[in-house]
């Protein structure tokens, strides 16, 4: 008898999990727009309008030499631009941070309501089939998976997508060949990554599991606590311990492992 395919079931968990992160993403509004346009700014400003200040000042230097009493004058202007630049750059870094802060903050108040409310209002029969350990395991890893993805979208998807929109604006009118190029390379970086990343996510996905198989089962010996020394199950409960134990470090070697021959 074949067993009935799990990839719908995923896919639905996976659309229902973005539909509450985005849910609790535009209660702050004002937050997310900052958190992209900060990241945006802060790419572009020290990365790029910084480096490109810098090359002015390379480019007069070498043009021909300055006298020493117009020194102030010639390069005034370049350094207060640098001033400026990284000024508001660091500014935006910062501004960056309270974004994200007020998103996490924002997002662990919210999720952590709907996670009670959801638990508690499920029937007898559903928390008598369940670990009790386990549910908390997997709260809590949904509420840090919305602090993961904030971090990841902010900090690195964010300047990535500025990065490469900057650096094609900024080189097709001098060198379109070189671009094309680099489009081609980062086309195929991405490629690779792509598949190699979704060889890895049910890797993740198991050491997840595992990791909350753990946390139940020391969650649920610890409550029950007063069972298990009163019918004198210590060795019992030790022995499931043990086994989970084991199934999460096994789990994360060979998650450990994917990620080591992903990362070169």
């Amino acid at each position: 008898m074949s067993q009935r395919s799990t990839a719908p079931l995923k896919r639905s968990t996976i659309r229902r999990t973005l539909h509450w992160f985005w849910w609790v993403t535009r209660k702050k509004p004002f937050a997310a727009f900052m958190a992209v346009f900060t990241s945006v700014t802060y790419t572009a400003l020290l990365n790029y309008a910084n480096t490109y200040v810098m090359g002015l000042i390379v480019d007069r230097v070498s043009a021909e030499p300055v006298p020493a009493a117009q020194v102030f004058a010639v390069f005034a202007p370049y350094v207060v631009a640098l001033l400026l630049v990284n000024a508001v750059g660091q500014t935006c870094s910062k501004l960056q941070d309270w974004s994200v802060m007020q998103l996490e903050m924002n997002g662990n108040y919210h999720l952590a309501r709907l996670c009670f409310d959801t638990l508690s209002n499920q029937s007898m029969t559903f928390h008598t089939s369940r670990f009790g350990g386990s549910l908390v395991s997997q709260t809590s890893r949904f509420m840090s998976g919305y602090v993961g993805l904030v971090d990841v979208v902010v900090y690195s998807l964010i300047p990535t997508l500025a990065s490469i929109v900057c650096t094609i604006v900024l080189l097709w009118p001098a060198s379109p060949l070189f671009v094309c190029v680099l489009f081609v390379m980062l086309t195929l970086y991405v490629t690779v990554a792509y598949t190699m990343y979704q060889r890895i996510l049910p890797l993740s996905a198991a050491t997840s599991a595992a990791q909350s198989r753990l946390s139940g089962v020391l969650s649920d010996a610890v409550t029950n606590i007063l069972a298990v020394k009163t019918c004198g199950r210590e060795d019992f409960e030790r022995e499931l311990f043990d086994a989970a134990d084991r199934e999460a470090l096994a789990a994360e070697r060979v998650s450990m492992g994917a990620m080591m021959r992903r990362g070169p």
